[in-house]
């Protein structure tokens, strides 16, 4: 059975679910990051980095919905993320057992396994567990928005020259923790990684239990899903949003570094910048929803969107670029809290862990799948800005074209139910 934090106008923040955010998405940063910096130390060349990405992906793809589904149907959700994250831990830190390529490809391919799943099951945890609660899902989830800003600033501080800054850190929480000291420099990031994935992960288990509603003989009917035609343009209007998105994190960089002089210390900006504008949008996207609508929210979302990408086509002032890309907040925040908002409830709850699966599954699939190598071939042939500008047009479009459908979507829905326990 589900159990909510006190429902009274007195409710106190639950800052431990806050924290959880706050270092789930820090160690998410590090390994973000450092990942292929540490692969490629080691002996990847590009291609195998890009075939270990899509391979790693298409892994993801198969094994997600199963863990929605053993989330839907256990008796604490809570405990499976728990479980993920310690597992998770585990294999970051079996990095460490050898250098060869094979072994380092089976870790990456474990820890997307384990890991990208609670990415997912989490936000289906935090959901529920704050039903009828005084506090909104996006109040919750800007820790993790701070957390990932932390670690992005570092970074680029990192890539810049002070690696000592880093090392001096992560060496000391080793010594304390681990009882010695590391060494080789980019291998620091699976120590600091599996800390505080350990500490998640354990905090998830003293947690509020919320339990899987779903029964174990019970058929998972994904074109139920399917049927809710508001929930299908929600999918494809953010599909769209994903390509500019990819295109964005894979190749932006190099733009704004190689081509307009930024440096490394600017790059790690770019990411903190539009990080932090996340957070006003995360702490008022419920009332914002509330008051105007999912519609109006995410159109908002998509109309900042493709503001951002026409922009940022034509900028050439790395600074104005900055504050530009604060718009990213907007627009990652529409899209994604509309979408998790609306799954949790509109959807069974027999069925929203896999509902949220199929959401993270389609983002994933398109935008690493689909879109990467798709960006490549646009790169080498047209220049970063052209396809940005592309990416603007398209979302312009795509923005238009959600106003009109998904009022005829509604508009269905009222009259033909069917997304019901």
């Amino acid at each position: 059975m589900q159990k909510n934090l006190v429902s009274d106008g007195r409710e106190p923040f639950p800052f431990k679910m806050f924290l959880i955010y706050v270092l789930f998405y820090a160690g998410q940063a590090m390994y973000n990051v450092y990942l292929n910096l540490f692969l490629n130390q080691n002996g990847f060349s590009n291609t195998q980095l890009g075939l270990l990405s899509s391979v790693s992906t298409v892994v993801l793809v198969l094994v997600q919905p199963l863990w929605g589904v053993l989330s839907d149907k256990s008796k604490s959700k809570n405990q499976i993320v728990g479980m993920l994250l310690l597992i998770s831990a585990i294999v970051g830190l079996a990095f460490y057992a050898s250098k060869t390529a094979l072994w380092l490809s089976l870790c990456v391919l474990l820890f997307n396994v384990f890991f990208n799943p609670a990415v997912t099951l989490q936000d289906n945890y935090t959901l529920e567990m704050l039903e009828g609660g005084r506090w909104d899902f996006g109040q919750l989830r800007l820790g993790g928005t701070l957390g990932y800003a932390a670690c992005a600033a570092l970074i680029g501080y990192v890539v810049g020259g002070s690696i000592d800054i880093i090392n001096a850190f992560t060496d000391a929480i080793c010594a304390v923790v681990l009882g010695f000291v590391v060494e080789t420099d980019y291998e620091h990031i699976f120590w600091m990684m599996g800390i505080f994935f350990i500490i998640t992960g354990v905090l998830y288990f003293t947690l509020p239990r919320v339990s899987g509603h779903r029964e174990k003989k019970q058929k998972v009917k994904y074109s139920l899903l399917l049927k809710d035609r508001r929930l299908v343009c929600m999918f494809v209007f953010n599909i769209v949003y994903t390509l500019g998105t990819a295109f964005f994190y894979q190749f932006y960089s190099i733009h704004y570094s190689n081509e307009l002089g930024a440096s490394s210390v600017m790059v790690g900006l770019l990411s903190t910048f539009g990080a932090l504008s996340e957070i006003p949008f995360f702490w008022f996207a419920g009332r914002l929803q509330k008051r105007f609508g999912t519609k109006a929210l995410m159109l908002f979302a998509g109309a900042s969107a493709a503001a951002r990408w026409l922009l940022l086509s034509m900028l050439t002032n790395t600074s104005v670029i900055l504050v530009v890309n604060m718009l990213s907040g907007c627009g990652f925040v529409g899209f994604s809290y509309s979408l998790i908002r609306y799954i949790n409830d509109n959807v069974p709850k027999s069925m929203r862990a896999t509902a949220q699966s199929l959401n993270g599954i389609l983002g994933t699939f398109f935008s690493r799948i689909i879109f990467t190598p798709i960006n490549g071939i646009l790169a080498d042939h047209f220049s970063i800005s052209t396809v940005l500008l592309g990416n603007g047009l398209l979302m312009v479009a795509a923005v238009l074209l959600f106003a009109f459908t998904f009022s005829k979507a509604e508009a269905y829905q009222k009259a033909h139910p069917v997304l019901e326990e």
